[in-house]
């Protein structure tokens, strides 16, 4: 069997492995949607087909059951609704006969919303965007893929609705706008309406539908004259009552109700969460939601719900200040360390339930570290070299570190001349950068995974490695021994290139890479968000500069590593594995740390170093510890058992 041949099927085997469960996963989140969608149409729009038990509209009522059915069959058929969770079936079958009964209005469109929320729940999907939507870019979209039907201005007017049946809608028609939601605008234009000439726009990206969505919404209030001054001044005044995702997923009905208190400033302030954006946001940095999610984790912890308030300081961090850390590392990396440590102290003083003082201190240190990194990133605008050097770096810093433990493998196979090995280690890395290309083109769906899954997928892998490096650290210091080695040599060598065997090799190769390239991926995507389009090529040349660098190093090492005889290759390339291994633990407990799988009992006065995998809190120490204890014992077990064979043969 050739090496080509051997590569190709082990990159075939791997893409069909790691790319299925994603394929799968999308498929099931857009049934959801789709049925989510039906169950927001069917709320809205069934008193227009029913009332008072008689039918209205034939075509509307029609559509009522079609929409309902095609909800239950769609959710029956699916998997995202866990077992646990069937009797949302029983209420999806409900409604079904609810709408063949013509039962009353409120009835239908309750149960419609209750599921529907439930629903949203369960499934864990996305209801708001990760940014808060530009306008400008929502009405040159508009422009291009609505005006048409629409019209320029939305009123339903276009050149190509003309004759439509049913005709386009005119989003100026206050009745229909004030019980549309954003989100529900956003389904609307993601899925397109079955029956209409609403087609699905899946050419738009997850930040262009929302941008879309909130322009949509914003059009009925752009009729009237704006006093600027006046309605930045109501928005500042109600904003922090309303999240982003509350903003995006409440229709105006339901903002207007929570307004109710403020009487005759409803309106207005109602008309400002749909025209405007808070302050700062127009760098289309992701620090606003983090200042939005510390707020909200105050104001539930205050409420009692210390659950929900954790839940608000990790989307905080994961989704607030990790997309923006490789740039602020490059503008002042002690800075990074430093708010990144602060938001851990806001963590862990909900996890250890300091109190509400406890908090709201931490709370205000951290938000002040926020509002100094939108000043530092301010005052470092990326022009095309400061694009180029922040591409380069995180390829460079993310690729050397994948390098540095493939090196040491590809070195030893060389060296020992077990060359049927080589297309396994290669395929397996290989594999990883095409998959890792690929997501390039799949960024908005992996952006979408959310950043606690993505931290917990870089954890379990950084500890799958970890199990790997020990696995090989102790397999080179068993064979440093001379005997030991000729004896394999002689004897295994054979056994051990077992395809079985191979194929773990190229696991493990597949997994160092693709993990690094997961975390390239995300960090260019944050430089591509922020960088001018006229900047944009220097990412693509940042990235090739720290590949060739890469090379160059590969080339030397292994170029070096030849003249270095067997037996001490294999000694002291297990002591750096092992130093490996234990940054590699460090850093797997530290992602977890970030997801919150693991707890947080954090030592602020302690120092932190990144590359080796030390972060000042007692469960990645711990973890380190442990970890070398485990070798320390096992190293020392081995080499009784080789002193004892030294004896003996003398």
């Amino acid at each position: 069997m050739s090496k080509v041949f051997v590569i190709r099927f082990l990159m075939a085997v791997l893409l069909i492995f790691a790319i299925s469960p994603a394929i799968i996963a999308q498929t099931n989140d857009k049934n959801a949607e789709t049925v989510i969608h039906l169950l927001d149409y069917i709320a809205r729009d069934y008193p227009e087909g029913v009332q008072n038990g008689e039918i209205i509209n034939k075509q509307e009522y029609g559509e009522m059951q079609e929409f309902s059915g095609q909800a239950f069959a769609l959710t029956e058929q699916g998997s995202f609704l866990p077992k646990k969770e069937r009797q949302l079936l029983d209420d999806l079958a409900k409604l079904k006969d609810f709408i063949q009964e013509k039962k009353p209005e409120q009835e239908i469109s309750d149960l419609a919303r209750e599921i529907r929320n439930k629903l949203l729940e369960i499934t864990g999907i996305q209801t708001a965007p990760a940014l808060w939507p530009n306008s400008k870019r929502g009405k040159a979209l508009f422009a291009n893929n609505c005006a048409s039907c629409h019209g320029i201005n939305g009123k339903g007017n276009g050149a190509l609705g003309k004759g439509l049946d049913p005709a386009p809608t005119d989003f100026h028609e206050a009745q229909l706008m004030r019980q549309v939601s954003p989100f529900q605008a956003y389904n609307t234009i993601k899925l397109g309406v079955n029956g209409t000439s609403m087609r699905p726009f899946s050419e738009l990206n997850e930040e262009e539908l929302w941008d879309l969505a909130f322009y949509v919404k914003s059009l009925r209030f752009q009729k009237d004259k704006i006093d600027t001054t006046a309605l930045r001044a109501q928005f500042e005044t109600v904003f922090p009552n309303f999240t982003l995702k509350n903003v995006a997923t409440h229709s105006d009905e339901e903002i207007l109700a929570n307004l109710a208190k403020t009487g005759d400033k409803a309106n207005i302030q109602l008309k400002s969460l749909r025209l405007l954006a808070p302050t700062g946001t127009e760098s289309n940095n992701s620090l606003a939601i983090a200042k939005e999610n510390l707020n909200a984790a105050l104001k539930n912890y205050t409420a009692g719900n210390k659950s929900l308030a954790r839940t608000n300081a990790l989307s905080a961090y994961l989704e607030g200040i990790e997309p923006v850390e490789a740039r602020l590392t490059t503008n002042d990396p002690g800075f990074t360390i430093e708010i990144e440590q602060q938001m851990l102290n806001v963590r862990q003083a909900i996890e250890q339930d300091q109190g509400v003082p406890a908090l709201k201190v931490e709370t205000d240190k951290a938000l002040a570290m926020i509002d100094q990194a939108d000043q530092l990133m301010k005052d470092h605008k990326l022009n095309y070299w400061l694009t180029f050097i922040l591409a380069a770096s995180i390829m460079l810093r993310e690729g050397l570190e994948a390098f540095l433990i493939l090196a040491v493998v590809l070195a030893l196979i060389r060296t020992s001349g077990v060359k049927k090995a080589l297309p396994w280690l290669h395929g397996g890395w290989i594999t990883a950068v095409i998959l890792g290309l690929a997501g390039w083109y799949l960024s908005d769906y992996i952006i979408q995974f959310g950043g606690k899954n993505r931290e917990i997928m870089e954890g379990l892998i950084s500890l799958f490695a970890v199990l790997v490096l020990l696995f090989v650290g102790f397999w080179l210091h068993n064979h440093s021994h001379a005997k030991k080695w000729q004896e394999f040599i002689e004897n295994k060598i054979g056994r051990y290139l077992q395809k079985d065997k191979m194929f773990g090799l190229a696991a493990f190769s597949f997994m160092v890479v693709f993990r690094e390239a997961f975390e390239v991926i995300l960090f260019l995507q944050a430089i591509n968000l922020e960088a001018q389009p006229e900047n944009k090529s220097a990412i693509g040349l940042g990235v090739l500069a720290a590949i060739a660098g890469i090379a160059v190093m590969v080339f030397l090492f292994l170029k070096y590593s030849k003249k270095i005889p067997v037996r001490q290759l294999f000694r002291y390339s297990s002591w750096i594995i092992v130093l490996l291994a234990i940054i590699l633990i460090g850093k797997g407990f530290h992602s977890l740390q970030e997801s919150g799988w693991i707890s947080v009992t954090g030592f602020p006065s302690l120092f932190r170093i990144d590359w080796l995998g030390f972060y000042p809190t007692l469960e990645t120490i711990l973890a380190q510890i442990v970890l070398i204890i485990i070798i320390l014992i096992t190293y020392q077990v081995h080499n009784q058992r080789v002193k004892k064979m030294i004896l003996k043969e003398s």
